[in-house]
């Protein structure tokens, strides 16, 4: 009977304490929801008007201005590697789009939380960015001159779905 008194004031001692607001939370793995997050994506355009600046006017790219150059910058949070692409539409949806540039992001490479591209907008209507040889045609875009089409950035990640991105409405000249 001595062995059993002390198992059974063991185990009531544990039962006390475990009704003594203990907040127990439940944590998911934490690797499960890294996703990137888009903090800041900023344009300076074919006049150098920078949208990081407050109150800056309206976006436009003339391919006569610093040879058709504008700038794109961003900032993201991601703990993985992820995709970042420049998109344009004639409409503010990013739902039939077309592909200006993409780029592969994340530590180690050339792009990590933060990147930019120069990229070029050329009198013949293409697009490109960083040199690269591929243009995109946006003519199908264009009904006239000067034509009002939306740039988006978009972020993805590399294993999900997931993807968020943001616009700027820009006047092409």
């Amino acid at each position: 009977m001595i062995k059993i008194l002390p198992a059974a004031i063991l185990f009531s001692f544990s039962v006390f304490l475990s009704g003594c607001g203990s907040d127990t939370v439940a944590v998911d793995d934490p690797h499960e929801d890294y996703v990137p997050e888009l903090y800041a994506y900023d344009i300076v355009d074919s006049y150098n008007t920078d949208t990081a600046t407050p109150q800056h006017p309206a976006l436009a790219f003339n391919p006569f201005i610093n040879d058709g150059r504008y700038k794109i910058f961003w900032d993201v949070n991601s703990l993985e590697d992820y995709q970042v692409s420049l998109r344009i539409n004639d409409r503010a949806s990013i739902n039939g789009s077309l592909l200006i540039h993409s780029q592969r992001c994340g530590a180690g490479r050339a792009c990590d939380q933060s990147g930019n591209w120069v990229c070029e907008y050329a009198n013949d209507f293409y697009m490109s960015c960083d040199g690269f040889v591929h243009e995109t045609d946006i003519y199908p875009l264009i009904d006239q001159i000067p034509q009002k089409v939306y740039m988006f950035i978009e972020v993805c990640d590399s294993n999900s779905g997931y993807c968020e991105f943001d616009y700027y409405p820009v006047t092409l000249e």
